[in-house]
């Protein structure tokens, strides 16, 4: 009995080192685990000691940190977009005091270097950065009339837009990438009247495009006929510089009617100048007579 009593306790000294190493290799495992950080290739970490951030953002790979004290805040940096759509849409006023509602949608990214800034300084930077958007918009479009919404000018919006919205953003490190605005609703009578606007405006601009078209094609056909005219007057002058060549076309040209199929007589008045021994004072025209060929 008495030998059992040291055994038992060499096994309760066993047991409790056992216990103390599963602690130590639990705490040194959490310990491990809690100073190991990996930051996605989309995204930096805000690093929070003792709950003050830091300037130094952690970039995309492997970290070792301090493990209980430090606190990792992961940040996307890749494009986002908010939108502002439905019941969330963007309500103004133009500059002839008509109503005006429209979906916006904001294109952004985060600043890697300076994420530390905005979580800083903004935190919940997309609460802050829509009711900044929806100010903007109601200073925007009161400088604008409505149908501007409707034409080309649309996209000029958007460029101020985005370059106002660029301005305020850009120094706490968000960046505007693009705005686009659609869906515009107006009051029926005023989108008949802005349409109507819209159609005749683009038939003076194809009857005009017709005007120039015509006139264009005027001015072709004068070029053509002073081509022309001076073609001919060019051929005039060489057939009165060369008469005999218009004596042999004209003997080529009864040859060819003389060697014709046509079962008839051939009767053409030839110039006395083109017989032989004829007296160039008798008449004019001589007659000739060709027997067609069968």
């Amino acid at each position: 009995m008495n030998g059992e009593i040291p055994v038992r306790r060499a096994g309760k000294r066993r047991g409790r080192l056992l216990a103390a190493a599963v602690f130590i290799a639990v705490l040194l495992l959490i310990t491990l685990a809690s100073s190991v950080v990996v930051v996605d290739q989309t995204e930096v970490g805000v690093v929070k000691v003792l709950g003050k951030v830091q300037d130094e953002p952690l970039q995309p790979g492997l970290h070792f940190v301090t493990p209980f004290i430090t606190e990792v805040v992961r940040m996307p940096t890749y494009e986002k977009t908010m939108e502002m759509v439905g019941e969330r849409h963007i309500k103004a006023l133009t500059s002839e005091g008509l109503p005006v509602f429209f979906d916006m949608a904001v294109q952004y990214k985060i600043d890697p270097m300076k994420a530390p800034q905005v979580y800083s300084t903004l935190k919940n930077y997309e609460v802050w950065m829509e009711s900044r958007i929806r100010a903007h918009a109601r200073d925007i479009v009161a400088q604008y009339k409505a149908e501007d919404l409707y034409t080309e000018k649309r996209e000029f919006i958007q460029s101020d837009f985005e370059r106002r919205l660029d301005e305020e953003f850009r120094p706490y490190g968000i960046l505007i990438t693009a705005v686009l605005i659609r869906n515009i609703d107006l009051p029926e009578s005023v989108e008949r009247a802005i349409q109507a606007k819209i159609e005749a405006k683009q038939e003076a601009e194809r009857m005009q495009f017709i005007v120039q078209k015509e006139e264009l094609e005027a001015k072709r056909k004068e070029v053509e006929a002073q081509g022309i005219a001076r073609a001919n007057q060019i051929i005039g002058e060489s057939l009165r510089n060369n008469p005999e060549y218009v004596q042999w076309y004209y003997l080529q040209v009864l040859d060819e009617f003389a060697k014709s199929n046509n079962n008839a007589v051939i009767v053409v008045p030839v110039p006395s100048a083109f017989y032989p021994g004829v007296d160039r004072n008798a008449s004019a025209n001589i007659p000739l007579i060709l027997p067609a060929q069968k």
